[in-house]
């Protein structure tokens, strides 16, 4: 595939990496920001941006918006990875998706797909005698709290029961937790890449789901993934449920 990056930060360079190993090519890259040292193109105009089989955004919420925006011009197929932003973002795909395909996940994990799979089977069957905390730990550069994979993660769970609800903070409360609440817990430091745990605490035992990203190829391997489905797709809006 031909493909554009969105942005040339951290994940951008990983994206390239593992497109360039499996012999894919980038043709350029999409920023409103300079971007020192790339080895390609660098377009802030989305009427210059040459012809590409998809375009991976893992940049920031300003920058994936003008690319959706530019939808009705460029109709390449986007994989949208920025974090922590889906509800900002969620128009704006909706209506690039009436021009080209457009992906979107919180998470560009499979495992992490899968995941909300089990939980989705597992919360019926413990709703009666369990509670629910979710705890996410990334690297102390991530700027947004709580990560989009526990709120991925918690709509997966309220999807099976639409009576729970998430807290986000205990500091304030005297009073035991509701059965129903889902305790919001986000740890920040070095340079955890990613990992998630649901806990289900009963009576006299534990059941804890745990996802662990050991490096960012998965996230980028998650992305050309969604890129190459994308090929054979008419417009509209995809996730890993439908892709």
């Amino acid at each position: 595939m031909k493909l554009i990056l969105g942005g040339y930060g951290v994940m951008g360079r990983v994206v390239e990496g593992l497109a360039l190993e499996r012999g894919h090519e980038i043709v350029g890259i999409f920023s409103l920001q300079d971007s020192e040292n790339a080895p390609y193109p660098v377009y802030k105009d989305i009427r210059d941006l040459p012809r590409a089989d998809a375009i991976i955004d893992f940049s920031h919420p300003k920058n994936t918006s003008e690319l959706l925006r530019g939808a009705s011009h460029h109709k390449t197929p986007i994989v949208v990875a920025t974090t922590g932003a889906r509800d900002q973002l969620q128009d704006l795909m909706d209506q690039a998706a009436e021009y080209c395909p457009i992906f979107f996940s919180a998470n560009m994990s499979y495992g992490v797909h899968v995941f909300t799979k089990a939980l989705k089977f597992l919360t019926p069957l413990l709703s009666d005698g369990f509670d629910i905390e979710i705890l996410e730990r990334h690297h102390n550069k991530k700027i947004d709290a709580p990560s989009g994979t526990a709120i991925k993660l918690l709509e997966a769970i309220q999807s099976a029961d639409t009576s729970y609800f998430p807290v986000y903070d205990r500091s304030q409360t005297e009073h035991k937790r509701d059965k129903k609440e889902i305790g919001m817990a986000s740890l920040r430091g070095g340079t955890i890449v990613g990992e998630h745990e649901v806990l289900f605490a009963g009576e006299d035992e534990v059941i804890e789901l745990t996802h662990r990203a050991q490096s960012k190829r998965i996230f980028a391997d998650g992305a050309l993934k969604a890129a190459q489905g994308l090929q054979d797709k008419q417009k509209g809006f995809y996730t890993f449920d439908n892709l």
